[in-house]
Order: structure tokens, then sequence, then C-alpha cells
């Protein structure tokens, strides 16, 4: 039996053994022996806690390989339904998703609204790791329809929002959300790309310079979109700058971006031949934009001629955004940036914009 229901055995023996001692119908030593049989069953259905608990100790101090697997088997033993959601979490993005998935389909059919939520959300990761955005997104939207929310269930549908192309509903979701996402580094990142696809890339490089360069997130994506800003400026040297950061930071299992596609990338705008259709194609509209976005390099030819500066002309003029960002700290707090487009921008996406 799983969840709280494991216990029902050994709660039907306690019982019997009680009515026994209580009612002497049946022999002593059978009631004895039924007690006995209970405590052996109730520590039986517990054992999955005990591992569980061993698993949680072992990730806390970065073991995630042991501690994943004692996950593993901790969900087979049986868990509360609380802790078979994070363990199934666990083992979905790291070990046995089909395990996972089974125990998250019968979690999302819980009693407990939170606990299916939750449920719905990560199950939604699976379908995510097989490309079946269409599924991902309708389950997290079940669970946001039956008044589910988390930071988790956000960050997941804005992700899957934006690999399906769906970049109406990802705007949306942005503002719906708001400023309760400005503790989120996620989803400040997510405030950064949608800015970036209504051409407030000013607002877009600000979001970003307080993104990378004060919380100095531990994922690699806000530091490859802060390389999408600079090249919408032509700037290749700090958009090399931004990759190299990008390069060194942790990279989950099935996140958006690989290791491989960043070192791709910033290969790309190093090489003299290939930089300047690069740039141009990253710039080429919103498509390419979610392209990269998505963790994809879109497509381009390299050019016969040599280009060795730091800056492509011809683009935007490039902002201070470490001034800017100064000046928006300097102002009220409640203030939200101005979304004014810049001069630049505004010529940029006449001849540009979709």
């Amino acid at each position: 039996m799983k969840g709280k229901y494991r216990y029902v055995p050994g709660t039907i023996l306690l019982c019997l053994a009680l009515i026994g001692f209580i009612t002497e119908q049946i022999p002593g030593w059978m009631s004895f022996l039924l007690l006995i049989a209970s405590c052996i069953q109730m520590i039986y259905a517990s054992r999955g806690t005990g591992i569980y608990n061993k698993a949680i100790k072992l990730i806390n101090k970065g073991n995630m390989t042991e501690g994943v697997a004692l996950m593993k088997k901790a969900l087979i033993a049986g868990l509360s339904d609380s802790d078979a959601v994070v363990a199934a979490a666990l083992v979905l993005q790291n070990d046995d998703a089909e395990l996972a998935k089974e125990t998250l389909e019968r979690l999302t059919k819980a009693s407990d609204g939170k606990i299916a939520g939750s449920a719905l959300a990560y199950l939604s990761m699976y379908y995510w790791m097989q490309q079946d955005y269409s599924q991902a997104i309708a389950l997290c939207e079940k669970a946001k329809a039956n008044g589910y929310s988390s930071r988790n269930l956000q960050v997941n549908l804005l992700t899957y929002y934006l690999a399906a192309g769906k970049t109406k509903e990802f705007s949306a979701l942005v503002d719906e959300i708001g400023t309760s996402g400005a503790s989120s580094p996620a989803i400040v990142d997510f405030i950064a790309v949608r800015e970036m696809l209504r051409g407030g890339w000013l607002q877009a490089g600000t979001y970003l310079q307080a993104l990378c360069n004060e919380a100095t997130p531990a994922f690699p994506d806000p530091y490859v979109h802060f390389a999408q800003v600079y090249l919408h400026y032509g700037d290749l040297e700090k958009a090399r700058e931004a990759l190299k950061k990008a390069e060194i930071k942790e990279y989950a299992k099935y996140s958006v971006y690989k290791r491989e596609m960043v070192s791709e990338m910033l290969r790309i705008i190093s090489d003299s031949k290939e930089c300047v259709p690069f740039t141009q194609a990253a710039n080429r509209d919103n498509k390419a934009i979610v392209k990269i976005a998505n963790g994809q390099i879109p497509a381009y030819t390299p050019s016969e001629e040599e280009f060795l500066l730091p800056v492509i002309p011809g683009y935007p003029a490039e902002p201070d955004f470490s001034a800017t960002l100064k000046q928006e700290e300097s102002l009220d707090d409640e203030r939200e940036i101005s979304t004014d487009l810049t001069a630049s921008d505004e010529e940029w996406l006449k001849k540009h914009h979709e």
C-alpha cells in the first residue's frame, strides 16, 4: 500500500489485539501475537520515512547520487504523500522517470489540493523531458485552474510556453506574476526575456545587470540572455564575457541550456568569420531570440571576410546598464523600470522586428 494507507494493515492488527485483550474472547497469547504483528507491520510501513530522512541528509551534504538512489528506495518502500512528492521530483530528474511518473500520477488525485497541485507541476516535467510541451502546459494550467500556485509551477509554465513558441501566453503570465516574482532569480530572468521580445533591450539589460552582477545566480540562463542583449548592440566582447560566465555555471540534467550549446555559441562569436553573420542571425527577429532562449543556435552562413573588432558597427548605441541600474535604485522602490524605448532601439525595431 502507498501513502497514508500503508499503515492500514498494522492499524487493523492493533485493533484486533486490543479487542482481544479487552473482551478476552480469544486467548491472551493470540492477542499478544497480534500486537507483535501490528508493531512489526508498523515498523515495516515506516521504513520509507527512515530511508527518506537519510536521503535528505546526503543531498544536503552535496551527495546527490547516493541521495537520489535512497530516494528511489524510499518511494518503493512507501512514503507520506507530502514526502512522496519531493522524492518523486528528485527521482524524476535524476534517476527513474517512469517510477516517478507513476507516483506523481497517483498523487495528482490526492484530496489535499496543495499535494495534487504540486504533483501536477512536477508531473509536467516528465512530459517536458519527452518534449511533449502541449501535455506539459496542460498539466500546469490544470493545477493553476484548480487554485494551486507556486514558484515551481510559474517557472515551469513560463519555460514550456517559450519552448512551445507561445510568446503571448508567456508575456501574459509574466505580467500576471508581476512584482511578486522580484525575489526569484528565475522569474527576473524571464522578465528580461519578455522585455527582449517586446524590444525593451535597455530594460532587459538593466534587469540582467542587477541579476548577474549582484545576485550572481548559479544557473547559466541569465548570462546567456545577457549575451543576447549585448549582441543586440553588436558588442561581441561583452557577449563573450557573459558566455564565459555561463559556461562555468551549474547545468541540471534537463535544463534548457547545455554546456555544449553555450560553448558552441561562445566559439561562434569568437570566430572572426562567424561572429558577424551569427550576430545578424541572432537579431533577425523574435523567432531567433526565442530560439536562443530555448537553447538552440539560429541558422547562419559564415562570412568570407574576417572581423576582428570588439564591437560591430551599425547596431544601436549601447547604454550603460550599471548607471541605469543606479538611477533606478535611487528612485522609489515601488517604481517600475521605465518601459520607454531608446531612439536607437526604435530604429532597430523598424528594421528587424516582425
